[in-house]
Formats: structure tokens, sequence, C-alpha cells
């Protein structure tokens, strides 16, 4: 798949508003870590929604500070359309959200993610099934039918500050 820029930057716009509001606000990170604590079966309460949910509102704070240049607790297109996730905000603000979306569904703890778990996370994420399964493949290279975490969180880092990343 190749996408634009613009469209690779509306894609995922369109992607973080999880409530589908056509703004970005903490209500679209929140619902996130709860449908994929939901779908994956991991009791929010647990350390590993926990740190799913920290990591989404780490992410949304750095965001919304970065981004919401009217201050009105949303981000628009618009707005997040002039905000770049450089290295620098990532380090400070992502980090804790690609780690925690990486691990949380790495449900046995062994730094690897079954398929199911895989697409699990991505369907509550709201990514179409063909992009999942063909991403999964792409990163699966050996054909095992598993993905690392670290993989998967390099994979994460680039589609959020690579101007190359996919979708």
């Amino acid at each position: 798949m190749s996408f634009s820029a613009a469209d690779r930057l509306r894609m995922r716009f369109e992607l973080l508003d999880v409530n589908g509001s056509g703004s970005l606000t903490s209500a679209d990170f929140e619902l996130f870590a709860t449908r994929v604590c939901r779908v994956l079966g991991v009791p929010a309460a647990a350390p590993a929604g926990q740190a799913l949910l920290e990591g989404c509102r780490r992410f949304w704070a750095g965001l919304a500070a970065a981004a919401d240049l009217d201050q009105d607790g949303q981000v628009t297109y618009s707005e997040y359309r002039s905000f770049s996730h450089d290295d620098a905000w990532f380090a400070e603000y992502g980090e804790a959200y690609v780690g925690a979306v990486s691990t949380v569904c790495d449900l046995d703890d062994d730094g690897l993610i079954e398929r199911d778990h895989f697409l699990g996370l991505h369907s509550a994420g709201g990514f179409p099934l063909s992009y999942s399964v063909k991403l999964f493949d792409d990163l699966d290279g050996g054909g095992t039918g598993r993905v690392s975490t670290a993989a998967f969180a390099a994979f994460l880092r680039a589609y959020y500050t690579g101007a190359d990343a996919l979708l």
C-alpha cells in the first residue's frame, strides 16, 4: 500500500479520533484503551491495562499541549496537521504509549505478540482488517505467527515520527 504524506496524516488523525467526533479529545484516548482491553480480555485494573491507559493519557497530554492551539480541549484536523511528532516530542510523550500498546497484546509476557492478539488490537483501533493482516505478515518476516514486541514498538515509533511510515 502506498499513500501520500497527506493521506497518511489524515488516516492517523481519523484513527486517533476513536469516537468519530471529528476532533481529538481525551475521550478518544480513554476509549481506545478501554476497547483494546475489552477486545484482548485484559482487565482494565491489571498492570497492562493501567499502563495502556496511562500511556494513552500521556500521549494525549503531550498532543494537547503541543497542538491544541486555541486551548479548547480538543485538537481539530487543522491543528493536528500543523503539529509534528518529532523525535524529542515522541521521546517525552509517545514512548510510554508505544511501550504499552506493544506489550498489552503480549498476553503471556514472552516478548511476542500472537497474530490473533495483534489483529484484535488493530480491530479495537479501527484499522481495516486487510491492512492489519498485511502489516502483521510484513512484521512477521519468518512466518512464525508471532511478532516481537520490540519490532512492533519500532514500527509504531516510525508510524508516528517517520516521514515514510505506511498508514
